[in-house]
């Protein structure tokens, strides 16, 4: 067994496979309703925030993994006989969840290498399976961690978004956006770089055609240049098994790759973006 261990937090969306395929641990973050605090993926699903969005039009706040939070997670995987960590962080700029884990990794005496991913969701997921693959290959815990930053820069990733309603509700999109995207069936892509994300294309029509769309334009964009190692597929909860089976077909129709994974989003993720979320991650050569 490596002595070394990748790690991450919720945000990144990891899917359960995963994470024991490849020996990854994964931080959650808090997600707040008033006075009630849940653990993400562990006490709430993104199925409970929308069924309770659409019963109580409520939507929950959600927070990053504490100092004292890393302290115990660093804490219990040393205990079990690993003697590094390379972290694998919520985008700085979005969160204090990288800097948290900073001032947690300062309190151990083992190598805690924490890398800030300026990414979130999926494109955390890429880099932590990368990280595990030079764990793999035998690289040190300094040079995984230097290698993995160095990826951060071929990161692509973004979403679809259905509708507006939870961009809204968490203060992030205006009213008068609101409607007139709801007037005019507008869906908005949300790109992710350089650690924040912004809008970039908008479709508009019913949802199937505005994701078709969304697939093809993206591997335009980037034609000739995408790792077709590996690409991600992810949406929220509310897409079915037989819908992943579709688009990651539909997804094999326009280019050629080794792994195509579909993934859901978890808390975090859904929370802020909403049901019918539709969005792909992939690395550049």
């Amino acid at each position: 067994m490596s002595r070394i261990i990748i790690t991450t937090d919720s945000t990144a969306d990891i899917s359960p496979d995963i994470a024991e395929k490849y020996n990854i641990r994964v931080a959650p973050l808090h997600v707040l309703y008033d006075n009630e605090d849940f653990t993400d993926g562990v006490d709430i699903t993104p199925e409970y925030i929308i069924e309770r969005y659409e019963e109580q039009g409520q939507l929950p706040s959600t927070s990053a993994v504490t100092p004292e939070g890393y302290r115990l997670f660093f804490k219990q995987i040393f205990r079990e006989g690993y003697t590094e960590i390379v972290h694998i962080a919520f985008a700085s700029d979005m969160s204090s969840t990288y800097q948290n884990a900073v001032i947690a990794a300062g309190e151990f005496e083992q190598k805690i290498h924490i890398v800030d991913s300026r990414v979130l969701s999926c494109g955390m997921t890429l880099l932590a399976i990368r990280a595990c693959e030079l764990r793999d290959m035998g690289f040190s815990g300094d040079r995984i961690a230097q290698m993995t930053a160095d990826l951060i820069e071929k990161n692509v990733g973004g979403f679809l978004l259905s509708q507006l309603e939870f961009l809204h509700k968490g203060g992030r999109c205006s009213s008068v956006s609101l409607l007139g995207a709801n007037l005019l069936n507008i869906k908005p892509s949300i790109v992710v770089k350089d650690g924040a994300m912004s809008v970039a294309k908008k479709y508009r029509g019913k949802d199937d055609i505005c994701r078709m769309k969304y697939l093809q334009d993206r591997l335009a964009e980037y034609e000739g240049q995408i790792d077709t190692r590996r690409i991600i597929l992810h949406t929220t909860c509310d897409f079915s098994e037989k819908d992943h089976k579709r688009w990651k077909k539909e997804l094999k129709k326009l280019i050629r790759c080794d792994e195509v994974i579909v993934s859901t989003a978890g808390c975090v993720i859904t929370s802020h973006c909403g049901p019918g979320t539709f969005a792909l991650f992939f690395m550049l050569k």
